[in-house]
């Protein structure tokens, strides 16, 4: 018993104090997208989260939830079509490490939902699978803080999201 103690004890004092000791990060991200729908495209704003498990310092799975809202004009028409969006996408981050951060792009599929009104029309709505991608700059402010400017490509359907994105996230 006193064996397994001493090896409890030691093992305790060995693991390094730093925020990324569960490898766990949350987030939260803000900033503005480009959306085109039908052969159009305007700017929005668009908003999320999200959370990391790091896998080791290179390579990260990342997941979150995003929503966004743009006027887009309607083709042929004065009237603008109202789109809605919300992507959760699931992507594997592939960090490069700098001297006070990190470069990175990362790839996967996102899990989209939009909704389009135009004014005298039936609201449409479609939801499905897409691909989704990005690249990234990280400045780690703290061992457990950085911040980020991210850019973010999402295909949902017959929408096209660009986003530029600006983050925060703390390390666990």
């Amino acid at each position: 018993m006193k064996r397994l103690g001493l090896v409890a004890t030691l093992l305790f004092c060995a693991t390094p104090a730093s925020a990324d000791l569960l490898g766990i990060s949350v987030g939260a991200t803000v900033g503005g997208s480009r959306v085109e729908y039908q052969g159009n495209d305007d700017t929005g704003v668009e908003y999320g989260i999200n959370g990391s498990y790091h896998i080791n310092d290179i390579l990260s799975i990342n997941a979150g939830v995003v929503q966004g809202s743009v006027d887009v004009n309607a083709p042929n028409q004065l009237a603008k079509n109202e789109i809605d969006y919300t992507s959760f996408p699931l992507t594997l981050r592939a960090d490069l490490p700098l001297l006070i951060g990190s470069v990175y792009g990362k790839l996967g599929t996102n899990y989209y939902d939009y909704d389009v009104d135009q004014s005298g029309q039936p609201r449409q709505s479609e939801d499905g699978w897409g691909f989704a991608g990005g690249a990234g700059v990280v400045f780690t402010m703290l061992p457990f803080i950085d911040l980020s400017l991210n850019y973010e490509y999402r295909d949902m359907g017959d929408v096209t999201n660009n986003a530029i994105v600006f983050g925060v996230s703390a390390g666990l």
